[in-house]
């Protein structure tokens, strides 16, 4: 399906109902025009590094395996994995984002709401670490911790433990 998104606000409106090219959101809310850009939920015939998930469910915990990109054209993905892992009863929600190999601002924007689906839904909430280009996205930001809570991935047996990386506060 064809949509008009706003890179500001992550408004999303069918194409074919839209009243115009401006987001209405971040026209009245914030009182300046930002442009809709069309997007699909169709993957792109050329869709190297495109948003994967793979799904493995532990009981009440669901465990979302993500790799490639997460950035303006997969975040709304995500953000309905993960809307459809709460309905479907999950307790709590682990991203493992070590397959990430790119994110952009509308893919933080996609955590961030991500977590508070979970809250919204009394759906406990944690991210692995990433590689170490979304690290630094991340650092660049300056998301505090308390915002996204990141968990150590499991390690192999016999493994020597690994730090966690450190986000600013």
């Amino acid at each position: 399906m064809l949509r008009l998104s706003c890179i500001a606000c992550g408004l999303t409106v069918p194409y074919k109902t839209s009243g115009g090219d401006v987001c209405p959101r971040c026209l009245v809310r914030d009182d300046r025009a930002v442009a809709l850009i069309p997007t699909s939920d169709r993957p792109s015939p050329s869709a190297i590094g495109r948003l994967r998930i793979l799904r493995r469910v532990e009981g009440e915990r669901h465990v979302m395996i993500l790799s490639g990109e997460l950035d303006i054209a997969s975040a709304q993905i995500l953000e309905d994995a993960v809307s459809e892992a709460c309905s479907a009863g999950a307790a709590e929600l682990v991203l493992d984002m070590a397959g990430i190999e790119f994110m952009d601002s509308t893919g933080l924007r996609a955590l961030i709401r991500c977590n508070e689906l979970c809250e919204q839904r009394d759906c406990g909430y944690s991210l692995t670490p990433a590689q170490r280009p979304v690290e630094r996205t991340l650092e660049a930001t300056g998301v505090p911790r308390s915002r996204l809570r990141f968990r150590r991935p499991k390690r192999p047996t016999g493994a020597a433990p690994e730090r966690a990386p450190r986000l600013p506060e």
